[in-house]
C-alpha cells in the first residue's frame, strides 16, 4: 500500500548505529538526491561566459554586478561582494536567497527581540548587509537569484510544474541546484577565491538550496542552512518539492549528508525548526558523532519568527570565519551599510539585456533536448556495457522507483513462472496445467495522484508500488524455488521489466514480457500510468532491457526493432501467444 506522507508530516530519519551503516545509506541518499535533482545521468556544462556589466566601491569592499550562463542561453544574475584590500584568493560563500519577494535585492530593517513573556518580534532579512558584512570579514560572497527572482526572469517561479516534466529528470528544484553549482563554478574559476574554502548559506527556501548544495557538491566545506532543517514542514513550494526528492527520507538526513564538515543550524522559535535543539540538532549530532565529529556540527536559536535577522547573520559570520578563516574569535558585529539596492542590478532597467532574450518556453524545450540527449548517451554506453554502467544503471532505476532488493537465498524446489498483470489470469491460464507451475501477482488498475500536494516528493509512484509488488512475489517464490521465470504483457510488461532489471544478476529464470503497446517512446505513458521520476531520462524499459541480457531476455510484439538498440537477438514481432510461451518457457 502506497504511504500518504505529505511536506507537513513528521519525519525524522533512522539513526544510524554504524559508521559502515551510515555510509552505505549516505551513498544512497546522495544517489535519490542526484537523480530528484536532474543530476543523473549528469548534464554537460556550457561556458560560463561571465558577463560583469558594472563595479563599484561602498564601506571597504568592492562589488561586481555579474550574470553568468549556466544553461546554454539561460543567464543568472547576481552580485559578487570582495573585500577591497589584498588579491586574495579569498575563501568564498555562495548565498541563495528564499522566498522574500525582492529576493537578492531585500533590505529589511531589523527589529529587537521583544520583552520576555511577550510575542515573538517579526522575522527580518537584510541579502545586501549579508554580503557587505562578510565581505568586510575577507570573504569573498555570491549572492545569486533564485529562478522567477531578481533579474533572472527568463522563466518564472512555477517551472517545469507537472509529471510531463518530472519523468525526464526537468524541475524548478533542478534547475536551481544546477544553477548553484554552475555558480561554485564560478567561484572557483576566480583567481581571487581560495577553491579549497567554500561555504554556502541561505535562510528558508535559500536554506533548502543550501543544503542540498551542500549534500551534492564536494567542493563546499562548511554550511549554515538557517530555519529550514525540520523534521516537519519540509518546505512549501515547488522548488524545494521534486520528485522524489525525499521518499523515505527528510531535510534533516539531508542536511546530516554534510557529515562530518562543518555546520552551524540556525533556528528560531516562531517557526517548524523551532525544536531543533531537542530534535532535529540532537539526530544530527549521533551522525557527527559517528565520525568523531561533534565539534563540527552546532546549533543556535533566535527568538524570532521565519527570518534572516542580525542575530542569525552573525552567528553565521562567526562560523565562517571559525572553519573557513581560523579565526574563532573575531569581532563579526554588523557595521550597518546604506547601499541602495538598485546598484546592485546587473542590468539597470532602461538597458537591454540578456534577459530580454528567449522564454520559458524557448528553455523547456532545451531542457528537453539536453534530457534526451543524456538518455541517448546512456543507451550508448549499453552498446558495449562496462560493470560500472550496468551498476550505475541499476541503481538509477532503483531510485527512481524508490525500490532496492536485498540478497536472497535461492529455494530447493524447481522451476514455477510469476505472471504479472491485470491478465495474469488469462495468461496463466494459456499456460498447460501439466507443465511448470503458474503463480500469479495482480496489479491494480487505479492510480493514486502524484502531483497533488507534493505526493511523489515524499511517496512512491503507483508506478514504483507495482515495482515493488512484483518483487516480493518474486521473493517469494525463490525463497523456496531454484528457478523462477517472469512473465507480463500489457502495462504490466514495463513494471516487470524494471523490476527484474533491479533484481538483476539474482534472477533465476527467462523475462518474457509482450510489448505490443510500444510505450518505448510513449511521453503520455510515462507521464501517467508510467509515471516515476527521471523515468525517461534514465532510459525507462530501453535501459532495464539492456541490463537483463544476460539473463536471457525475451521481448515479443515489438514492431520496431531499431527502438531496442543492443537488443536485437531479444527481440521478436510477435505477440504473446500460448504456444509461443510454452516453446519459450521449455528452452533449456
Amino acid at each position: 500500500m502506497l504511504s500518504d506522507r505529505d511536506l507537513n508530516s513528521f519525519h525524522l530519519f533512522d539513526i544510524p548505529q554504524r559508521l559502515g551503516e551510515w555510509k552505505e545509506t549516505r551513498l544512497h541518499r546522495k544517489e535519490r538526491l542526484a537523480l530528484a535533482c536532474g543530476l543523473l545521468p549528469r548534464p554537460e556544462k556550457c561556458p560560463l561566459q561571465p558577463n560583469v556589466t558594472n563595479t563599484f566601491e561602498s564601506d571597504g569592499i568592492r562589488i561586481e554586478n555579474v550574470a553568468i550562463q549556466t544553461i546554454e542561453g539561460f543567464w543568472l544574475c547576481g552580485n559578487i561582494y570582495r573585500p577591497l584590500a589584498g588579491k586574495g584568493p579569498f575563501p568564498a560563500i555562495a548565498n541563495p536567497h528564499g522566498h522574500w519577494a525582492a529576493g537578492r535585492f531585500t533590505r529589511e530593517q531589523d527589529v529587537p527581540p521583544n520583552p520576555k513573556g511577550q510575542r515573538l518580534a517579526n522575522g527580518k532579512a537584510d541579502f545586501v548587509q549579508l554580503g557587505v558584512s562578510l565581505a568586510q570579514q575577507g570573504f569573498i560572497v555570491f549572492a545569486y537569484d533564485m529562478v522567477g527572482y531578481g533579474e533572472t526572469k527568463q522563466a518564472g517561479h512555477t517551472l517545469a510544474a507537472g509529471l510531463d516534466a518530472w519523468c525526464w529528470g526537468i524541475s524548478l528544484l533542478g534547475v536551481q541546484t544546477w544553477n548553484s553549482i554552475r555558480a561554485i563554478d564560478y567561484l572557483v574559476s576566480r583567481p581571487d577565491v581560495d577553491s579549497k574554502r567554500i561555504g554556502v548559506t541561505g535562510a528558508s527556501g535559500g536554506a533548502t538550496q543550501a543544503f542540498i548544495l551542500a549534500a551534492l557538491d564536494d567542493r563546499i566545506q562548511c554550511s549554515v542552512p538557517v530555519n529550514m532543517v525540520s523534521s516537519t514542514m519540509q518546505g512549501g513550494c515547488l522548488c524545494e518539492n521534486a520528485p522524489g526528492l525525499r521518499v523515505n527520507t527528510d531535510n534533516v538526513e539531508i542536511a546530516a549528508l554534510f557529515a562530518p564538515k562543518p555546520q552551524l543550524v540556525v533556528s528560531c522559535l516562531g517557526d517548524w525548526s523551532k525544536t531543533t535543539p531537542t530534535v532535529e540538532g540532537p539526530a544530527m549530532k549521533r551522525v557527527y558523532d559517528l565520525f568523531g565529529a561533534a565539534q563540527a556540527l552546532d546549533w543556535v536559536q533566535f527568538p524570532y519568527e521565519h527570518n534572516y535577522n542580525r542575530e542569525s547573520r552573525e552567528a553565521m559570520t562567526r562560523w565562517m570565519c571559525q572553519w573557513l578563516k581560523g579565526t574563532p574569535s573575531t569581532d563579526v558585529s554588523e557595521r550597518i551599510t546604506t547601499i541602495d539596492s538598485e546598484r546592485l542590478r546587473v542590468f539597470p532597467k532602461s538597458s537591454k539585456s540578456p534577459q530580454g532574450v528567449g522564454s520559458e518556453e524557448e528553455l523547456m524545450v532545451r531542457l528537453r533536448k539536453m534530457a534526451m540527449q543524456r538518455r541517448r548517451d546512456l543507451l550508448r554506453r549499453g552498446l558495449k556495457p562496462t560493470r560500472k554502467w550496468e551498476r550505475e544503471l541499476r541503481s538509477m532505476l532503483s531510485a527512481s522507483v524508490a525500490v532496492s532488493v536485498p540478497k536472497i537465498t535461492i529455494g530447493p524446489l524447481g522451476r514455477v513462472t510469476l505472471v504479472c498483470g491485470r491478465s495474469a489470469s488469462d495468461v496463466a491460464a494459456s499456460l498447460p496445467s501439466n507443465g511448470i507451475p503458474v503463480s500469479e501477482v495482480h496489479l491494480s488498475a487505479g492510480k493514486e495522484h502524484d502531483w497533488k500536494e507534493y505526493h511523489s516528493t515524499y511517496n512512491q509512484t503507483a508506478f514504483g508500488n507495482h515495482v515493488a509488488i512484483v518483487i516480493s512475489a518474486w521473493k517469494s517464490l525463490q525463497s523456496t524455488h531454484a528457478v523462477v521465470n517472469l512473465v507480463a504483457a500489457g502495462d504490466a510488461a514495463s513494471v516487470t521489466l524494471v523490476a527484474a532489471a533491479i533484481i538483476g544478476s539474482q534472477l533465476s529464470g527467462k523475462v518474457i514480457v509482450d510489448v505490443s503497446g510500444d510505450q518505448v517512446n510513449n511521453d503520455r505513458y510515462w507521464s501517467t500510468t508510467g509515471y516515476a521520476p527521471a523515468i525517461r531520462v534514465i532510459g525507462d524499459i530501453n535501459a532495464a532491457a539492456m541490463l537483463l541480457r544476460e539473463q536471457g531476455v525475451v521481448l515479443l510484439g515489438v514492431k520496431k526493432s531499431h527502438n531496442w538498440p543492443g537488443l536485437e537477438n531479444h527481440v521478436k514481432g510477435e505477440p504473446m501467444s500460448s504456444q509461443l510461451l510454452i516453446d519459450l518457457l521449455s528452452r533449456s
